[in-house]
Parts: C-alpha cells; structure tokens; sequence
C-alpha cells in the first residue's frame, strides 16, 4: 500500500483512523424520540402538532387531524412517524395510562419532550397535569395557544396573560403561539401560524445537544435549512480542522458524517460510516475507481501544507452533489 508524503499515513490506516472519528460526530440515529404533546381538549394540540412538522393543509390531513368540532381530539392518540420517532396527543397523562396498551407502556418508560398547551386565561388547577408531565420528561416546554383571541385588544393583553400562566404554572418560559387554519374545511385561503418557529427552534436546540435533531427533521415538511445547515456545520469544523497537524482523518470524518446526516435526513435510512466514507470520491468523480486516499490527497499541496479555501471547497462539492435533486 502506498505512503502519503504527509505523516506516512496510508489509506487503510486512513480509513481505520476516520471509521472511529465518524462515531463521535454522527446523530443518534439508532435510538427513538418521544413527544407528549398534553393539554386540555380543544386546546389545539393536533394544529401545533402540525405546525411544529411545518405542514401545510392538505398535508396535514395524513398526521394529525383536525376540525370544526369540539372536541375531535377525546383520548390519547399516537401518531407514530416512523419507527423511532413518536408523538403523543393526549388531554393528560392519565389519560394515556389509561389506555393500557403496550404501545403506551412503552412510550411512557421514557418521554424525551413534554409540551404542556393551554388556552385562555390562566388556570392554577392545571399544574397537577404539569407537574406529572415534568416528572416523566427530560425537558417541557410550556406553550399558551389560540392567542389570535386577544388580537383585538391592547398589545398588552397577551403579555398580561403569559405573566399570570407564569405565576400559576411556577415557569420562567411561555410559548405564545396561533396554530390556526388546519381545519380542512376552513374557507380561508392561508394559514394563521404564529410563535411555533422560536418554540421549534428550542427544541431542536435541545435535541441537537441530545444528538436526537435528525431524528425530528427527518419528517420536517421542509428540509432544506436542515440540509444547508449540516452543510455549513461541516465546512466550519472542516475549516478548523484543516489547521491543525495530521487532521487528514478527521476531515475526511467530517464529510462522511455530514453525508450521513444528508442521507438520512431525505431518506431515512442510516448510512454505515464504511458505507459513507466510501460515497466521497463517488460524488467528487475524481476518477473512474477512485480511492479515498487519493480523494484526501488530490485537495492537498505539495508543500505538505493545507489549503482552507481548497478544503472547504471540497466540503461544499461534495456535500451540495448529495442534495442537488432534493433542493
């Protein structure tokens, strides 16, 4: 096997040394993600449900359902979007025990986010119902939704509103939202969403750090932000990468696992770092039957020193090739 001029690195030893390097850097993709999504009937769970999925109407129509009438949503429901990643729309927990099923038991081991939805002015009897949800979730978030109700009134209404929620609640954090339009009998021509972006954007902030994003993006009605930012996540640690001394394999990882995430994130199917590595020089056409350890090289200068701008540009090829079709 031949030697590289920088560090007498081999490709087999580049390969071992990047398989290794791909496992710290990729999502959790093996493990499930549990969402309850509690609160009263006719609070509008099944719309924020919708909302958070960034679903337009007629999409909608395949998850969680939505009408005129009080009530559709009576007992707990689970909408299970693949097999790792469930949600549960439920007027409380009790409700859900109640159910009894081993679908439910299983669930309820371990919920990874709550969000408690109220409605309207501020109820102190509902902190039983978020007291057991916290008890039985690694985070809540707590959201006030229908506020388009105060929307004739003083712009400080709502404010007085979430302030007494607050109190009553015992929370530092209300989520104001209006998830309104989903009705599929609605005559109205455009949807009336407000207040889900921030409270989308926490949780995904709080799943990155669980490495349990993708996980939730995958099933994103709109997944190119996700994919641009995977992109420009990879070519900012590549950047950083290329500086350092003998960083050939983490670069290398670097990509893989962002094709990784590209590729599960449109396909769901979760790539073997082998399988990934093996993509790079693929994608970048260096050659009929290009190695890896040629790929690594051909970005390199002679003088043995890396080139940023060279390397990024790499990044960038080889990632946009993979999205091409989706974007």
């Amino acid at each position: 096997m031949s030697n590289s001029a920088y560090g007498n690195l081999n490709e087999e030893l580049l390969f071992e040394q990047a398989n290794m390097k791909i496992c710290e850097k990729i999502p959790c993709l093996d493990e499930s993600l549990n969402i309850a999504v509690i609160g009263k009937v006719s609070s509008g769970k099944s719309s924020l449900i919708n909302a958070l999925l960034k679903l337009n109407r007629r999409q909608a129509l395949g998850i969680a359902k939505v009408g005129a009438t009080s009530g559709i949503t009576t007992k707990p429901i689970i909408f299970s979007l693949d097999d790792k990643v469930h949600l549960i729309d439920s007027p409380g927990l009790d409700d859900v025990r109640a159910k009894n099923s081993e679908e439910t038991k299983e669930l309820l081991k371990h919920i990874d986010i709550g969000i408690f939805v109220v409605t309207g002015s501020s109820d102190a009897s509902q902190k039983r119902n978020l007291e057991d949800l916290k008890n039985n979730c690694d985070i809540i978030f707590v959201v006030l939704n229908k506020v388009d109700e105060w929307d004739g009134l003083d712009s400080t209404a709502v404010n007085d509103v979430v302030t007494q929620w607050k109190n009553d609640l015992k929370v530092d954090k209300i989520y104001p939202t209006c998830t309104k339009g989903y009705d599929p009998k609605s005559r109205e021509p455009r949807m009336h969403i407000r207040g889900v972006d921030q409270l989308r954007t926490d949780i995904e902030e709080f799943l990155r750090k669980k490495k349990k994003n993708l996980l939730l993006e995958r099933h994103m009605a709109e997944k190119k932000p996700y994919a641009i930012g995977i992109i420009t996540t990879a070519l900012t640690t590549v950047a950083v990468e290329a500086l350092l001394p003998g960083s050939i394999a983490s670069i290398t990882a670097t990509q893989a696992a962002a094709i990784v995430s590209l590729n599960y994130l449109y396909t769901g199917e979760v790539l073997s770092p082998k399988a990934a590595l093996s993509m790079l020089p693929v994608f970048l056409a260096e050659s009929a039957r290009p190695t890896l350890f040629l790929f690594v090289k051909s970005f390199l200068p002679p003088t043995g020193i890396i080139d940023v701008a060279a390397v990024s540009a790499a990044v960038v090829v080889t990632l946009a090739l993979l999205t091409t079709v989706n974007f």
